[in-house]
């Protein structure tokens, strides 16, 4: 939390010690003085009384002479007292600008009144990314975006916030939207023409695609704890960020948030993420992400977020490894370019010569794995095929995570079908069918309910881009 919202947290705690204040008549003919004495009556909302006294002071600050005056009047009707002297202390502290005047605080109170109930956060996370705190609700969400500086003439996070939210309502409340918009641009001096500029496109892109990007870090040698990312993404360099936790989580903990950031997802486009991606290291690469429980957007139930979405894994470690980098890329234009080249390996073959195996890696751009059977014989390591062939720079990878005769049979006859990049391309949602049709027949013992896919585009990753300030 940043200077400022602690000391109107404080504030707010001190006006919430005072008997008087706490005492709804007493207050109100506070008030009605601070009406009299300034002409401002400050607004108090929310349903708590922590969030009440925090709106009113939010209010206060908006106005000159009217948080002074509240404070002398506090002293009238309260004396001398140490929360008193705080109160007098800390005003002075709150520097808040003024963006919009009164009558557009009325205006857009009301505008926003319908969103209160309904899915808001997208378009927040979509406009906040400099936002360092999670907003309670629809109030708290203006306030913090009121409250954030920028360099004179661009276009204000709020003023973005409302224009996103006029995009996703009915064309008379966007075209009112719009003329409330321009009137406070133009008040603030800011061309109009920016501020229309600033009306975000849809989430999604031209080709729908909507991706939540989650990635996974250890957090020290030989401890079962990782920190997390989570971003939603429409382009390779467009990403709004999610999470960043600087404390380390366990994976059951990591699982859990899955259903927070898909609900995110949902905000910004009714049907969910087009894809789900995990950044994994290699120590969890064989880690069955796709069974991790979230709620269908139906009805509430739980459900596998395989059978939901397409579900892919992805390789941490060779983001940062420049060699492996370079073949990755090379090896990912070759393949949109119409390569095709698919070998299928067999990890229950006697032990065979890894330069070899790396020599038929070379030009592999697709690689299905079968014979997993015997990975359970193995550590926790991650098992030489996947290994050897990440470093190879292969881009698309599928196995079954516990192999049988019976998988090994159905990975054959997939690499005789994949013999063209559409048949490919097609991958990730074709494994999402084969696993809803795993679970409606109530069978997870059917081949395809326990498939990985490695799907790793090199070109499409938030990792570039930057640090970041969570907004959820």
């Amino acid at each position: 939390m940043n200077r400022r919202d602690d000391v109107v947290d404080e504030l707010a705690a001190v006006l919430l010690r005072l008997d008087g204040f706490r005492d709804e008549q007493t207050r109100t003919v506070i008030l009605d003085e601070l009406a009299d004495e300034t002409g401002e009556r400050p607004n108090a909302e929310g349903t708590e009384p922590e969030q009440q006294a925090r709106s009113l002071l939010i209010d206060c600050v908006r106005h000159p002479n009217v948080l002074p005056t509240l404070a002398a009047l506090l002293r009238e009707f309260h004396g001398d007292s140490p929360d008193v002297d705080r109160f007098t202390e800390l005003w002075p502290q709150v520097d808040v600008a003024t963006l919009l005047t009164r009558r557009e605080r009325d205006v857009l109170r009301g505008f926003l009144r319908p969103w209160e109930s309904g899915s808001w956060r997208g378009a927040f996370a979509l406009t906040a990314s400099l936002v360092p705190e999670s907003p309670r609700d629809l109030p708290h969400a203006v306030e913090l975006l009121e409250g954030l500086v920028l360099p004179p003439g661009s276009v204000p996070p709020l003023i973005r916030f409302v224009l996103a939210l006029g995009d996703r309502s009915a064309p008379e409340d966007r075209s009112a939207v719009l003329r409330w918009a321009g009137e406070v641009a133009a008040r603030l001096q800011i061309p109009v023409t920016r501020v229309y500029d600033a009306v975000d496109e849809p989430l999604g892109g031209e080709d729908g695609q909507l991706v939540l990007a989650l990635r996974i870090q250890p957090f020290l040698p030989a401890r079962s704890e990782y920190l997390l990312s989570a971003w939603l993404g429409h382009g390779p360099s467009r990403w709004v960020p999610l999470t960043h936790e600087d404390d380390p989580l366990s994976l059951d903990q990591i699982s859990a948030r899955v259903d927070d950031f898909v609900a995110a997802a949902r905000d910004h486009d009714d049907a969910g993420p087009s894809r789900v991606e995990f950044m994994l290291p290699r120590e969890l690469m064989n880690l069955p992400v796709e069974t991790w429980s979230v709620r269908r957007p139906a009805d509430g139930a739980q459900a596998a977020l395989g059978e939901l979405y397409p579900v892919v894994l992805r390789d941490l470690e060779r983001q940062h490894d420049p060699e492996v980098r370079a073949l990755w890329h090379e090896k990912w234009a070759w393949f949109h370019r119409g390569g095709g080249n698919t070998l299928l390996l067999d990890a229950d073959e006697p032990a065979r010569d890894e330069q070899e195996l790396a020599l038929r890696l070379r030009s592999a751009l697709t690689v299905l794995v079968g014979g997993t059977s015997a990975w359970h014989e193995h550590s926790a390591a991650v098992p030489p095929e996947i290994d050897l062939a990440l470093d190879a720079g292969v881009p698309v990878m599928v196995w079954h995570r516990r192999g049988d005769e019976e998988s090994d049979r159905f990975l054959a006859g997939l690499a005789r079908t994949l013999v063209a990049p559409e048949e490919v391309a097609r991958l990730p949602d074709r494994i999402r069918r084969w696993r809803r049709d795993a679970a409606e027949a109530r069978q997870q013992s059917f081949v395809t309910s326990r498939m990985a896919l490695l799907w790793d585009d090199p070109e499409y990753s938030p990792v570039d881009s930057g640090d970041f300030r969570s907004p959820l």
